[in-house]
């Protein structure tokens, strides 16, 4: 039986528990591992740039971030000339969709060096041999990715990635917690409103993972697996509103598929509490 006409479905981690901070240090150690396994001989730093920026975008829905672009590659062991492209990038934030912060963190320190050394005018002149080809890469359709569109080699790639990113993130959970608003917010929601939780993980580990926690007995149902379908079937229930309450661009994709609504719980302690104390009134409820 209802409560009424909307339902709220709920991620799990990075939505009710505030995971993100160990789930970015995880996918840093996770990218740079699969790249040293991966990389062959014939790579250049050009090649490897990117890989990277393709990656980021198949995995992040297009969203670029300091952490991606930045910590994953000074986390691997490559020639210094990587760096120098990661920066020169950095120089076109708009077209990457990525922070100026990059550029204001990160330029002069890495340039500061040749600039100010004799070998100023050969730096110059090697910015400029590599313009047109960083120009294209800035465009992710006109990237030099052929070598790594190779199917056996991405499926590698992923095999590696996917593995130690699901193995940090098993290992990190146990110290997950929820957000501080969640509980007095849940609490409130679920007067007038049926809660659910969908999230990507398996149903039975999922409903022992809510078990755990006191807001469970505000939960209506708890359902793993693809998100899309899991918002399909719950607006197959009757309700005139269906809205997903989740924290990453996949989980967007997945609420516009279904034709639910969307509320985003932005990465970090302050932000995450601060989008859930907003939620009843940003959402109308």
């Amino acid at each position: 039986m209802r409560k009424g006409e909307t339902a709220i479905c709920f991620d799990w981690d990075g939505t009710i528990l505030d995971s993100m901070n160990d789930k970015f240090e995880n996918f840093i150690f996770a990218v740079s591992k699969a790249f040293l396994i991966n990389l062959s001989d014939r790579d250049t730093p050009l090649d490897n740039i990117s890989k990277l920026i393709d990656f980021c975008h198949k995995e992040y829905g297009g969203e670029l971030r300091v952490y991606q672009f930045d910590n994953v590659v000074d986390s691997f062991s490559h020639p210094r000339n990587l760096l120098r492209v990661i920066r020169l990038l950095a120089e076109k934030p708009q077209e990457l969709k990525t922070s100026s912060y990059i550029r204001e963190r990160h330029l002069y320190d890495t340039f500061q060096e040749e600039l100010e050394g004799d070998n100023n005018n050969d730096f110059i002149s090697w910015v400029s041999s590599v313009g047109d080809i960083l120009e294209s890469l800035t465009t992710l359709e006109s990237s030099p990715l052929d070598s790594f569109r190779d199917l056996s080699n991405r499926k590698k790639y992923f095999d590696v990635f996917n593995q130690e990113y699901t193995d940090l993130n098993t290992k990190s959970s146990f110290g997950w917690k929820p957000f501080v608003k969640v509980e007095r917010v849940l609490e409130k929601l679920s007067v007038d409103n049926d809660l659910f939780v969908v999230s990507s993980l398996l149903t039975p580990l999922l409903s022992e993972e809510v078990k755990k926690y006191t807001f469970a007995e505000r939960i209506k149902t708890v359902i793993g697996g693809d998100k899309a379908e899991n918002l399909n079937y719950v607006k197959t229930l009757g309700y005139r509103r269906v809205i997903f309450v989740g924290d990453m661009p996949a989980d967007r994709v997945a609420a516009v598929k279904s034709g639910a609504e969307f509320y985003r719980i932005h990465p970090g302690e302050d932000r995450g509490n601060s989008d859930w104390e907003m939620m009843m009134e940003k959402l109308n409820l």
